[in-house]
């Protein structure tokens, strides 16, 4: 059973500074103000609404806010889990014995994060590739929001999704999330990253533009399923 509720994210810095001498001596040459704060505006009031089951995707220029949203998500929704948290792990063990109680399990996490291949299974994450390191994150946190049955509710950040690989390889990475997303009626996955490629590959149910300044644009699009939501 899925999950939907709206938040409202917003955020605005003051943009006052402090009156140096320098600062005094360019603000007179322009004939400009520097006594009086103002705020400015990076993300403007607007609500978004997460649902379990579904992939949110937040695009824009670098700079533009991306990054703020998803600190203004995390300030909403306790207990968010962080994708970025999993890909930095010092567990050099073979990635088989990293997640799962059993080889089973193990196996059937590493399958739905892109890793079934068996000769993968039996290295050391210091013996893998840069995609098949983030396909790891990507299983310890399928493992982690598997096993958190006290949330009825996951809320996965991702920021700058897939921004350090090969484009080919987060594309892959991409599908596993949407796969994995769609049998899990518990979790909302939200990515933000500058890479518009990735939206054919994860199939965003939610698109949300942040371009430069203080605009927001959200569009939202139905996605045909089958019974079992697979894609």
């Amino acid at each position: 059973m899925t999950w939907r509720r709206s938040i409202a994210v917003e955020r605005a810095v003051p943009t006052a500074v402090e009156p140096s001498e320098r600062v005094l001596e360019v603000a007179s040459m322009f004939g400009l103000g520097v006594d009086e704060a103002r705020p400015r505006t990076i993300v403007p009031r607007t609500a978004i609404e997460l649902c379990g089951g579904e992939v949110i995707f937040i695009t824009g220029p670098s700079g533009s806010g991306k990054s703020t949203i998803l600190r203004c998500i995390a300030d909403e929704c306790a207990g968010c889990l962080r994708f970025e948290d999993m890909l930095n792990g010092r567990d050099d063990r073979p990635i088989i014995e990293q997640v799962g109680s059993t080889v089973e399990e193990a196996a059937l996490i590493l399958s739905l994060a892109g890793l079934a291949d068996a000769f993968a299974m039996l290295r050391r994450p210091s013996e893998l590739s840069d995609g098949q390191r983030y396909r790891l994150g990507l299983a310890r946190l399928i493992e982690r929001a598997t096993h958190a049955e006290e949330l009825a509710e996951i809320v996965i950040l991702a920021d700058e999704f897939g921004a350090t690989l090969d484009r080919l390889t987060a594309a892959a990475a991409a599908r596993n999330v949407r796969r994995w997303v769609d049998r899990s009626p518990r979790v909302c996955f939200i990515a933000a990253t500058t890479h518009e490629d990735l939206i054919e590959a994860l199939e965003p149910d939610v698109l949300i533009c942040k371009p430069l300044g203080g605009g927001i644009e959200i569009h939202r699009r139905s996605r045909l399923r089958d019974p079992e939501g697979a894609s």
